[in-house]
C-alpha cells in the first residue's frame, strides 16, 4: 500500500490516453487559473479598503473595472500608493487572464472539451449497462464478433489496447 492510501486518500490511476491526460491537464490549469483570478479580486478588494479605506462595494468596483480594464477612472481620487497598487493590480491581472485564454484556447484547438464530453459519456453509458457482454479485443474475430452482436441487439462493450481501433 503507498503512502497516500494508508492516509485514506485514494488517487486515481494516471490516464493512459494521450488526449485525457490532456484534459485533466487543461482542467487543472484553468481551475488554477480561476482560483488565482479569484484571489486577484479579493486581494485587490481588501488592497483598496486598506490602502484608500473605502467602503467593501466601493473597493470591489474598482477592482473589477480594473482587472477587466475597463477604464472607467478612479472611483474616488488615489493617492501614491493607491496608484501602484492598481497598477500591480493591472499587470497581475492582464497575466493572470492571459494565462486562462492561452489555456481555454489550446483546449479548444487540441480539441480536449471534445475529447472529455466524450469520454464522460461513454462511462455514463458504461455505467448503465448491466447483463452485457464484453468483447476483448477488436482484430478481425473481435470485429466479427461485434457485428453479430450487433445484428442481433445483444448489449456488448469492446475493449481493445488501441482505442482508435474500435472506433
Amino acid at each position: 500500500m503507498n503512502p497516500i492510501e494508508e492516509r485514506g486518500h485514494k488517487r486515481s490511476p494516471p490516464p493512459y490516453d494521450p488526449l485525457e491526460w490532456g484534459y485533466c491537464k487543461i482542467r487543472r490549469d484553468l481551475l488554477g487559473g480561476s482560483l488565482a483570478l479569484l484571489g486577484l479580486i479579493l486581494g485587490g478588494t481588501l488592497g483598496y479598503q486598506i490602502i484608500a479605506g473605502w467602503r467593501w462595494l466601493d473597493a470591489l468596483y474598482m477592482t473589477v473595472i480594473t482587472l477587466a480594464t475597463v477604464g472607467f477612472g478612479e472611483t474616488y481620487p488615489l493617492s501614491d500608493k493607491g496608484r501602484v497598487f492598481t497598477i500591480a493590480l493591472i499587470l497581475a491581472g492582464v497575466v493572470c487572464i492571459a494565462c486562462i485564454a492561452n489555456r481555454f484556447t489550446d483546449a479548444i484547438i487540441q480539441g480536449y472539451f471534445q475529447h472529455g464530453i466524450r469520454q464522460r459519456r461513454q462511462r455514463r453509458f458504461m455505467e448503465q449497462l448491466s447483463h452485457h457482454y464484453i468483447v476483448c479485443g477488436f482484430g478481425r474475430t473481435g470485429r466479427q464478433v461485434a457485428l453479430e452482436f450487433a445484428a442481433d441487439g445483444i448489449p456488448f462493450v469492446v475493449m481493445d489496447a488501441d482505442p482508435a481501433s474500435i472506433i
